[in-house]
């Protein structure tokens, strides 16, 4: 029994695997500013129902993009179950060929992202992640990581709108009804849903020139669902692409330990 958890800089998620199969999948909104206290706290609500009250975890993986929460994590995760969890890019490494100049700068969630991307679907693909930035990362037929492209992110560019520009309210992140809004919440949500499609497109294009691929596309964070609807490139959306990577990651570990 396996609990992976992929800390982001918007939503945590959470999923416990038995064997490859996801029995509980939750996501959290992340508070930088929660201790440990608060983390163990909303941990432990979510395993006391009856279903999950006297499941024995035999792993945890964590992948974190946010460094002060990696830590509380660590503490509220052995405090709740008595057992040390593995980080990945210092416990344990995503088995992936990294072909970055200088491989440390690429995030661990990136590189999961690949491994589950190519053991799913092979390669070439390219994973396009609405996360808090907006990630392109290309994995080659023989599923090494070759490089990405980094963009602020869908809901990082609707916040800058409202707080950056004194008559823009904040919104929610919607399907626009028409191109042309009517009002300015529609015409910010249309500007955002139209204006990233199209640079997701753009970007995937000039990939598929530029290498002379013709790759499957892969979304996955939390705005994929709404912005596959308006990127005709997108073959697959796969909500848990990290968390099916941070298994991955898991399984190797398990082989390896038969091996010795």
């Amino acid at each position: 029994m396996l609990l992976a958890i992929d800390i982001g800089n918007t939503n945590i998620k959470l999923a416990l695997f038995e064997g490859k199969r996801i029995i509980c999948n939750r996501r959290l909104l992340t508070d930088k500013a929660g201790n440990r206290r608060h983390y163990e706290k909303r941990i432990k609500g979510i395993f006391a129902g009856r279903r999950l009250k006297n499941i024995q975890i035999d792993e945890i993986i964590i992948c974190s993009v946010v460094s002060k929460l990696t830590s509380v994590f660590k503490k509220a995760l052995f405090s709740l179950f008595k057992k040390k969890a593995l980080i990945l890019g210092k416990d344990i490494f995503v088995p992936v060929k990294n072909f970055y100049k200088k491989p440390k700068q690429v995030g661990q969630d990136r590189l999961a992202n690949a491994l589950a991307a190519f053991n799913k679907y092979g390669g070439p693909t390219i994973v396009v992640d609405f996360g808090t930035a907006l990630t392109f990362d290309l994995v080659t037929a023989a599923g090494s990581y070759l490089g990405g492209v980094i963009v602020p992110g869908v809901e990082i560019s609707l916040k800058a709108l409202s707080e950056c520009a004194d008559l823009l309210p904040e919104i929610t992140l919607k399907r626009p009804k028409a191109l042309l809004g009517r009002e300015t919440a529609a015409s910010m949500q249309s500007g955002i849903v139209y204006g990233y499609s199209f640079l997701v497109e753009g970007i995937l294009g000039q990939i598929k020139r530029e290498m002379n691929l013709r790759p499957r596309v892969v979304a996955t964070g939390g705005c994929a669902a709404l912005m596959a609807g308006y990127c005709r490139s997108i073959n697959r959306v796969d909500k848990n692409l990290t968390l099916e990577g941070l298994r991955l990651v898991y399984k190797k570990i398990e082989k390896n330990r038969k091996k010795a």
